[in-house]
């Protein structure tokens, strides 16, 4: 069997393993660079960068967003970076024009992912509220929207509540509206729940901000739930919250995705090649 074929079904077979470690320290500017820029980023000789074939990451948060059952394409989109990986993956090894990147380090192709979900996220994607009796307001809870990190200035046009049980839900503080967030910055709303009955309630609490000077306006929005006197599960941690908006080129064809194992086993093939080679060397 020929090096190239092993090298093939070492890549192939390593699939299975974890890329947990890498994706802890995933930087979005690296990224960033990678993207716009990626030849003289990494050194090597590709048809073009990845900008040749997406034009901008807008266009590519788009299209991932629609292709993971976003039903739009939204270049806004609160696209995690896991998503973005297993579509990076599923390119990879789907799209010719693609397979040649595999041989990016899965350190380069996890800071891609994280360039791809750079972008405006909420602090929780639900919170649950108990009260401790009719008429008692619960304990207000936080949330908080984090800018990205290479996305630039973000302004918060509002930060509503809205749904069926609205009225349940009290937006005690708001240091997000009007708020021009740089790279990382923060803002946080802070929310109570009291009802006069022990039925219960939803809402929703959506932010709608807009990057720059743009005029196109995209959202976040968290789920709210609330009772009196029941138990509720404590919120998940990490929102990504929802967004609106549209526009998008398309790259990689078919939805789904090939798990965030993918990355793992590029790299665990990257170091098998380079044991092979040292052994032929030596």
């Amino acid at each position: 069997m020929s090096s190239s074929i092993l090298a093939r079904t070492a890549l192939v077979a390593a699939l299975a393993t974890t890329a947990f470690a890498a994706h802890a320290n995933d930087n979005p500017a690296t990224g960033k660079l990678l993207f716009e820029d990626t030849m003289n980023q990494t050194g090597l000789s590709f048809t073009g960068n990845c900008t040749s074939c997406h034009t901008n990451v807008q266009n590519r948060r788009a299209e991932i967003h629609f292709k993971t059952g976003g039903g739009s394409r939204d270049p806004f989109a609160a696209i995690d970076a896991e998503t973005a990986l297993n579509r990076i993956g599923y390119a990879l090894n789907n799209v010719s024009a693609m397979k040649q990147f595999q041989v990016l380090e899965a350190e380069q192709l996890t800071d891609l992912a994280a360039f791809i979900a750079d972008t405006p996220k909420t602090s929780d994607a639900a919170l649950s509220f108990s009260a401790s009796a009719v008429n008692v307001p619960t304990v207000s809870q936080n949330l908080d929207l984090r800018n990205g990190v290479t996305f630039g200035q973000v302004t918060v046009d509002s930060v509503a509540i809205g749904g069926t049980g609205a009225a349940r839900f009290t937006l005690k503080s708001d240091t997000c509206t009007a708020q021009k967030l740089a790279a990382s910055a923060t803002c946080r709303a802070t929310i109570s729940f009291s009802a006069a009955d022990t039925a219960g309630y939803s809402a929703t609490l959506t932010m709608t901000m807009h990057q720059g000077s743009s005029t196109t306006k995209f959202t976040r929005t968290v789920a709210l739930d609330g009772a009196v006197g029941v138990v509720t599960t404590p919120p998940p941690n990490g929102g990504n919250g929802g967004g609106s908006s549209g526009g998008g080129s398309n790259s990689d064809e078919g939805g789904g995705a090939l798990g965030f194992g993918w990355l793992g086993g590029l790299a665990f093939a990257t170091a098998l090649l380079r044991r092979q080679r040292g052994r032929v060397a030596g």
